[in-house]
């Protein structure tokens, strides 16, 4: 798997994630975000629904970055995707993904430092969490297309 494809992996699972978050706001909550100042990275999204993607994203980001520490992660957070994490958010998220294997850590003489064990299989995972979204970003599409149409 190349940079490349990490990627498109990456850039996909984004835009599916923004799709749906998109999709599942009423209109004014649409108004309401865009009247916010972006973070760096250009989207804002809920602290809730980033939640349920931590593992998914902490990865897709160290593919992002190749190597790097919790406080890098919580920063890479807050710019791309607008939300803050405590420390004790994120750390045993990456502590369980280390124990599972998914992520190596190395120990530096004042941090640890977090990479992906195994790229094809983290990639892998990711495209597989992308096929899932792509599923519920199908339903969740027909689903307000056939209300709307019932509405008229």
């Amino acid at each position: 798997m190349t940079d490349n494809d990490i990627e498109t992996l990456l850039s996909e699972f984004t835009d599916r994630v923004e799709q749906q978050l998109e999709q599942s706001e009423t209109p004014s909550e649409v108004d309401a975000r865009a009247s916010d100042d972006p973070p760096a990275g250009g989207v804002n999204l809920d602290r809730s629904f980033v939640s349920e993607y931590l593992d998914e994203l902490i990865i897709a980001i160290l593919f992002r970055c190749d190597e790097a520490n919790g406080m890098d992660i919580i920063r890479e957070f807050t710019h791309r995707f607008g939300v803050q994490f405590s420390p004790g958010t994120v750390y045993p998220h990456l502590h369980s993904l280390e124990e599972e294997g998914v992520l190596v850590c190395r120990e530096r003489v004042r941090t640890k430092e977090y990479r992906i064990d195994d790229p094809e299989a983290a990639a892998a995972y990711l495209d597989s969490v992308l096929s899932q979204l792509s599923c519920l970003e199908q339903f969740m599409s027909a689903t307000v297309q056939e209300t709307s149409r019932e509405r008229t």
